[in-house]
């Protein structure tokens, strides 16, 4: 009789069960302003992440803030190392941070394998200057086509514990498809080069690609399997205006896979990864055995404090979003008067705080109720609380032990799990 009730009271948004979109940051940044003034904390461990927003080769998918840089142009990178470090020293003395604990560091772009070692040297030297470095873990983004074996051997010496390489497809006609020169061969090398060196290491892939099929998705999750990485991450891919897909979408030069087809490659791609015993760790990177979860991402959106530096990086502390203009100039020029290059930003009030732990806590796939219950003052479970209910009784979600979990089927539509719950409880409060 109460579930009856419940779904005559709260009704799932039936037009957002779709895999499209991925949420970064909540609430999305098209709420947040400029001429932003953060108020920080200096309590508690924090995150750190590098941007690097370079790359050799533009994707067509491909929707960042970045820049294509040839090998050639060195002067460019120096610069914007120098600058980078002079921002690490800016907002370690502006929020007194430096005694701060520092659990993980990320350097993501863009290309991060693009530095050579005298930038890392650099950038690593500057943040053990001006942070307490105490890193339980530091992730690398690395691009395949870089990874050789002089540069497996350059950053084996920097204290990389996990490796991300951003493979997309293992089929070369659909990578070719993307602007991008990777082969199956060269990826193959690459991942093996850096499993020799003893770091934990994830296959990104992307589903939904010009020219995609089942058969050549299959291919690309198989080959991810057999090459007994750590971890596995499935992403889809977002059609956003400012990549060249959009574009040729609209001039109708090119196809893409419908939602109904990219359901297809995530139910495909979850059996095949489950049969070869790769568990969620959120719920769109899967680990072998269980094992090997990406601390930074999920502690970050457990809510724990991550700062950004460099061109366009977002930060998010515990009542406040920041981010970082995506202009180079105006970055570069901020910092020569002082300023820290913030763009734009917003403040969480209390509501809003418990909804941005609801949507990225839900990205983990789980969320311990007692422990937020703790923190918030709210038992996420409550009575009261329909969406949550109907949301169990539809087969998203599960409770065991206390714990709220991603069913199979909540793992499979993403973020629409997360959202309805947060959705409801800023409009009900439960």
């Amino acid at each position: 009789m109460q579930s009856k009730l419940q779904e005559e009271q709260v009704h799932l948004p039936q037009d957002e069960l779709h895999r499209r979109g991925f949420v970064t940051n909540y609430p999305s940044s098209r709420y947040w302003k400029s001429s932003f003034s953060p108020t920080v904390a200096a309590n508690n461990r924090l995150h750190l992440y590098i941007h690097i927003p370079y790359c050799i080769q533009r994707c067509a998918y491909c929707f960042f803030k970045i820049t294509e840089l040839a090998d050639s142009d060195q002067e460019q990178m120096d610069q914007y190392v120098d600058y980078l470090c002079r921002e690490i020293a800016m907002v370690s003395q502006a929020y007194g941070w430096q005694q701060r604990p520092v659990d993980t560091l990320y350097f993501g772009g863009g290309t991060p394998s693009l530095l050579k070692p005298h930038h890392m040297e650099k950038i690593l030297e500057q943040l053990n200057k001006h942070f307490n470095m105490t890193l339980s873990e530091f992730v690398f983004e690395v691009e395949p086509i870089t990874y050789n074996k002089s540069k497996a051997k350059q950053l084996s010496q920097f204290g990389i514990t996990r490796m991300s390489f951003g493979i997309q497809s293992f089929v070369d006609e659909i990578v070719s498809k993307t602007g991008r020169k990777d082969t199956e061969k060269m990826n193959i090398d690459a991942i093996g080069r850096a499993l020799d060196t003893g770091v934990t290491v994830n296959i990104d892939l992307l589903s939904g690609l010009e020219g995609e099929t089942m058969e050549t998705w299959r291919h690309s999750v198989e080959r991810a399997i057999s090459l007994d990485v750590h971890a596995i991450t499935v992403y889809k891919m977002e059609l956003y205006k400012n990549s060249k897909y959009f574009s040729a979408v609209r001039k109708n030069t090119i196809v893409l896979p419908s939602d109904n087809e990219e359901i297809a490659f995530m139910r495909m791609a979850m059996g095949a990864l489950k049969k070869a015993n790769y568990r969620p760790s959120t719920y769109f990177t899967f680990t072998k055995n269980g094992d090997y979860p990406q601390g930074h991402i999920i502690k970050r959106w457990r809510g724990e404090d991550t700062y950004g530096f460099g061109v366009s990086a977002f930060s998010s502390l515990e009542r406040a979003y920041i981010q970082n203009t995506s202009n180079t100039q105006t970055y570069l020029d901020k910092i020569d008067l002082g300023e820290l290059p913030i763009d734009r930003g917003m403040h969480l009030n209390s509501k809003e705080v418990i909804a941005r732990d609801i949507v990225l806590g839900m990205k983990t796939s789980q969320i311990d109720l007692s422990a937020f219950e703790h923190k918030h003052g709210i038992a996420l479970a409550s009575p009261n609380n329909e969406m949550l209910h109907l949301l169990i009784e539809k087969g998203f979600l599960t409770i065991e032990n206390n714990i709220l979990k991603l069913t199979e089927q909540g793992v499979m539509y993403g973020d629409f799990s997360g959202k309805s719950l947060a959705r409801a409880w800023l409009d009900t409060g439960y």
